[in-house]
């Protein structure tokens, strides 16, 4: 009976540990796509915030808001790790690895500055249709 209690909990323990490490694992991939994808955005945001500050506290406060990225990736990875498995994770890391998926990554602050802007259009054009048949 010792033998069988100790071989569970010998399995339960092995079991425990391979989750953990494939948790970390999981995360660490994670927080990679994110500062693939994301960093680059995050850090023209603190460029374009800094635009509030006087020019002899820039450098300063860029080093400081820079030291916000780390705990931004983190808590977003939680995010992406509810929406997507490991493995989907692991399909985005190789696409970013090409060059299209660098291209992408590159664009992505462009891509929504310009998205947002056709949005907005979009948005004037729907509220004059609206306006047409609210009355």
């Amino acid at each position: 009976m010792k033998k069988v209690v100790l071989t569970i909990v010998c399995v339960f323990l092995f079991f425990a540990t391979t989750t953990a490490q494939e948790n970390e694992t999981f995360k660490d991939d994670t927080v990679k796509l994110l500062k693939i994808t994301s960093q680059g955005v995050f850090e023209q945001v603190i460029d374009q915030m800094s635009a509030m500050v006087s020019e002899e506290k820039k450098t300063e406060f860029k080093v400081e808001a820079s030291k916000t990225l780390d705990g931004v990736i983190e808590n977003i990875s939680t995010i992406y790790m509810e929406e997507f498995t490991h493995d989907e994770i692991k399909d985005l890391l190789a696409f970013y690895a090409t060059p299209t998926g660098k291209k992408m990554a590159e664009k992505t602050m462009v891509l929504t500055q310009k998205s947002m802007a056709a949005g907005q259009a979009w948005g004037m054009e729907l509220q004059g249709v609206v306006a047409k048949f609210a009355n």
